[in-house]
């Protein structure tokens, strides 16, 4: 039997089916006004299709979603999926290259990703919010340049291309923001 939720409650994080489409809030803030019914406004993403929107509520009651989720690591890649690998118990998931898009520019071996199952189908992979990264390959520093912010192109074992400051080179370790694909700083 599923759970029936006031659009009111709903929290960051809650799955919802809304017009037989599966959603997660991502943000969400309530008006109350006086002469009127509350409103709800949330930010949320759909689960199949992973398409940011906002909907707006009023009352309604909608049904909430189980949504599983499972740490699982890379493990390698066929011609078209890339193989995800339960630690406990070895189970396997295969997920199509084509619903990893942005995610495959920072997969690299052993990344641990949160996978999401909602009625056995998989919904996606979710990336640690940072990630570190190998430069393979760094375009030269710009002698004399003392502008502060200056950046240069560099790229990581992926293949991925980011922005990075002048002193990075090859074979430094940096972090990456995985929701933004930008530097955010260099490690050890």
């Amino acid at each position: 039997m599923s759970e029936i939720v006031n659009a009111k409650d709903l929290r960051p994080g809650n799955a919802f089916i809304y017009k037989d489409s599966l959603y997660q809030v991502i943000e969400n803030s309530f008006n109350k006004t006086a002469m009127r019914e509350g409103i709800v406004k949330c930010k949320v993403r759909n689960l199949h299709t992973g398409a940011i929107t906002t909907i707006v509520l009023t009352g309604e009651k909608l049904e909430k979603a189980q949504v599983e989720t499972i740490k699982m690591i890379y493990s390698y890649q066929d011609s078209n999926n890339f193989i995800f690998m339960d630690n406990s118990t070895y189970e396997t998931i295969e997920i199509p290259k084509s619903r990893l898009e942005w995610e495959k520019k920072f997969i690299t071996d052993g990344t641990e990703v949160i996978i999401q199952k909602y009625d056995d189908q998989i919904l996606g992979a979710t990336l640690p919010d940072q990630i570190v990264a190998e430069i393979v390959e760094a375009e030269e520093a710009v002698q004399g340049n003392t502008v502060q912010a200056v950046q240069k192109k560099a790229w990581i074992t992926t293949g991925y291309e980011i922005s990075v400051p002048q002193f990075i080179r090859k074979g430094d370790r940096v972090l990456i923001n995985t929701s933004t694909g930008e530097y955010v700083g260099r490690t050890k």
